[in-house]
């Protein structure tokens, strides 16, 4: 049995940038922008085939859980995680997040509107505008940790807090009000409808443990003792709730393997399972780390510090591109792909030039790998 006095030090330890973990957010990087252009540009209803299922899946479990749970590991590697900060940012975050939709979802369907004189397209502007994505979700989160914060909340505080929250989401999940303005506000705490993708009491425990394991992991001494330890308890977590799900029927996105609106509005075991694979496979990600290749390595740790940036830029030229562009085969998915990855690279690393101005260097070493 490993001794935790051993294990763990009084004063923190890791406190650099830890190269497994940019890795990791690499990965669901590359895993969102697939799984994006795969819904807006294929046929609906999705077909049921093995190809559907893998993208589903990698844009589902190891894409949205691991933004989420990285976001509260971070606040505990932050420079400038105090109360009024972490406020603040989360605040930008909430209406920069309707600033986007308004960008992204609105005025694309409303130059379809106009062209076409549709009203289902205006409506659709409508909706998505009021829709509650991930950046909201990370306002909120943002200001969620601020008040903590200033409350000085113990860990056991966090965790019951989640506890409490999973239970509330089971009792308020799809009490609506039938006005669309209200239930998207409503929304973005717990599921109201089906563009309420992640509200809050459904998704604010993979923060809460994110942050939980980043107090682990800053004041371990042994990373890999710690990370193999995740790895047993994690993986021996996800089988039995695996397990469960499937035999009573639970639904969290895997029943259909199409990870929409079950995987969006899971309940308790879902949360449960999506965060025990999230945890096994943060674990595997920190063994795999030392094997891949430098370039690849250095293109997903800066994919991972420019992830707002891409986010933004992938989102915007999909939504765009959909006025003009008809669904498209999967090999031809696929091009657009690769073609979208390099240019929303390109253009994020342009951007932070500008933000940054002149005397800003590309070239940083990788952080030592520990």
């Amino acid at each position: 049995m490993v001794n935790k006095i051993s294990l763990f030090s009084l004063d923190p330890i890791n406190t650099e940038r830890q190269t497994e973990l940019d890795i990791l957010k690499g990965f669901s990087i590359l895993f969102m922008v697939l799984v994006h252009c795969f819904e807006e540009f294929s046929t609906w209803p999705l077909a049921p085939k093995t190809s559907t299922y893998v993208i589903e899946f990698l844009g589902s479990p190891p894409s949205a859980p691991v933004f989420m749970f990285l976001l509260g590991l971070g606040i505990v590697y932050s420079r400038n995680n105090d109360a009024k900060a972490l406020f603040k940012r989360g605040l930008y975050l909430f209406l920069f997040a309707y600033a986007l939709n308004f960008f992204r979802d609105f005025l694309p369907n409303i130059i379809v509107y106009i062209t076409t004189g549709n009203i289902e397209d205006y409506t659709e502007a409508v909706e998505l505008f009021w829709g509650v994505d991930i950046l909201q979700f990370a306002g909120i989160a943002f200001m969620f940790f601020g008040i903590t914060k200033k409350y000085r909340f113990r860990n056991l505080y966090y965790l019951l807090a989640s506890i409490v929250f999973a239970g509330l989401n089971l009792v308020l999940a799809g009490a609506c009000t039938g006005n669309h303005v209200i239930d998207s506000l409503l929304g973005l705490l717990w599921s109201t409808n089906k563009d309420s993708w992640f509200p809050f009491l459904t998704w604010i425990i993979y923060p809460v443990f994110g942050y939980l394991f980043g107090q682990l992991l800053i004041y371990c001494k042994d990373k890999q003792v710690l990370y193999k330890l995740s790895f047993y308890v994690s993986f021996a977590v996800l089988i039995l709730f695996a397990e469960y799900s499937y035999l009573k029927g639970v639904d969290f996105g895997a029943v259909d393997g199409l990870f929409q609106e079950g995987y969006y509005h899971h309940d308790i075991i879902g949360n449960i399972t999506i965060l025990a694979f999230v945890i096994c496979w943060a674990s595997t990600v920190y063994f795999i780390t030392p094997h891949i290749p430098y370039i690849i390595k250095r293109a997903l740790v800066r994919w991972s510090k420019n992830v707002t940036e891409i986010y933004c830029i992938h989102w915007m030229i999909i939504s765009w591109s959909l006025i003009v562009l008809p669904t498209l085969s999967l090999p031809a998915i696929f091009i657009f792909y690769a073609i979208l990855c390099i240019v929303s690279d390109f253009i994020s690393i342009q951007y932070i030039k500008l933000k940054k101005g002149a005397n800003f260097h590309f070239k940083k070493e990788l952080p030592e790998y520990q």
